[in-house]
């Protein structure tokens, strides 16, 4: 019987080299397999818009109040997001937003993520919107572009101007002139209510700044007069540093009692759908706020003044012009005498040679 003989075993050497190539290979695998799941995650981060609205810039959703977190899968499917299921359930789950879900309107861009997407929606971060009161503008005008805006509560549109005076908790008797000149920012599904208390405050607050600074040359006698003359301003300059000297105007006007005589009063006293130029049935009309016909302010102001018309009003110029026009291209040209008014008036509005 033959007997082979026994294997020779390995020596230290080799078995060394041996587990230096086991541990190679398995740090081959792992890092192999940690770029697998980082792609994968990578991927199904991502998300993407269907055709529909692939052209778009940014799209839309809503989150009704009490929606489960469940649903929202299917509310950006609808609005034309396609999105990771598993992935997007875990990442609501990570951000916490599956139990602290906000109501809102939310936007989704093209460079948005999974998790950018939930992060957004457990922070309440809802699409924000911005909507401006333009300077000098009519609150009739401001009404109108209110209610015209989308994805937010209209719940002024059909109160009365005394019941929104006391939704807004303004003290005065009439809305024109309450609200602020500027550009507002709020999250969408917001009434319309807050948005214009909002624009009320920020109106009282300049007011009042600034008459606790007014100079001693200012004619009005309440903040209230001020924001009558300072509407009246505001809608008659041509150009923004020629407030004070318009408002210096005014002030003479008014300390020697003679009529204001400024056309966009009577103007607004025609009413929301005048059109047209301004005639002499107009001026002959009798109405609180035709200042041809009686001394004085009107009783309201004629629309939104800037702070800047404010400030003029409290600061305005030392002066003796008692009358201004303003030229085709804005120019102002202010006169001490009827006579010179006159000349002006012939020469840059009926074009005449003096």
């Amino acid at each position: 019987m033959r007997i082979h003989p026994p294997m020779s075993k390995l020596n230290t050497d080799q078995l060394s080299s041996l587990k230096k190539i086991n541990k190679r290979y398995w740090a081959l695998g792992l890092a192999a397999g940690i770029v697998a799941v980082g792609l994968y995650a990578y991927s199904a981060n991502q998300i993407s818009f269907t055709d529909e609205v692939s052209d778009k810039k940014e799209v839309l959703f809503t989150v009704p109040p009490g929606t489960p977190a469940a649903k929202i899968l299917t509310i950006l499917e609808k609005a034309g997001v396609e999105v990771n299921d598993f992935y997007f359930k875990l990442s609501l789950r990570l951000t916490g937003a599956h139990k602290n879900l906000r109501a809102g309107i939310y936007g989704v861009y093209p460079n948005d993520t999974v998790g950018s997407i939930t992060e957004r929606l457990s922070k309440g971060e809802a699409y924000m919107m911005n909507w401006r009161i333009a300077d000098g503008s009519t609150f009739w005008e401001v009404r109108k572009s209110l209610n015209s805006l989308a994805n937010i509560k209209h719940d002024s549109e059909d109160m009365t101007h005394d019941e929104l005076l006391f939704a807004i908790g303004a003290k005065e008797g009439h809305l024109e002139g309450l609200f602020a000149p500027d550009t507002y920012n709020f999250h969408a599904n917001v009434s319309d209510l807050l948005i214009l208390k909002k624009a009320y405050e920020q109106q009282q607050a300049i007011l009042m700044d600034e008459w606790n600074k007014r100079s001693a040359d200012c004619a009005v006698k309440t903040p209230y007069e001020a924001l009558i003359l300072a509407s009246i301003v505001e809608r008659e300059v041509g150009r923004s540093q020629d407030r004070p000297i318009v408002a210096g105007i005014f002030s003479n006007r008014l300390r020697i009692k003679m009529p204001l005589q400024t056309d966009p009063s009577v103007i607004y006293g025609e009413g929301e759908n005048f059109g047209g130029d301004i005639k002499r049935e107009h001026l002959r009309r009798d109405t609180p706020y035709n200042t041809y016909r009686f001394v004085g302010l009107p009783p309201t102001p004629i629309g939104n003044p800037t702070r800047e018309s404010i400030h003029a009003v409290m600061h305005p110029a030392k002066t003796d012009y008692l009358y201004f026009i303003n030229k085709s291209n804005g120019d102002l040209v202010p006169s001490k005498t009827l006579a010179e008014h006159n000349r002006a008036v012939r020469r840059y509005i009926l074009n005449k040679e003096n």
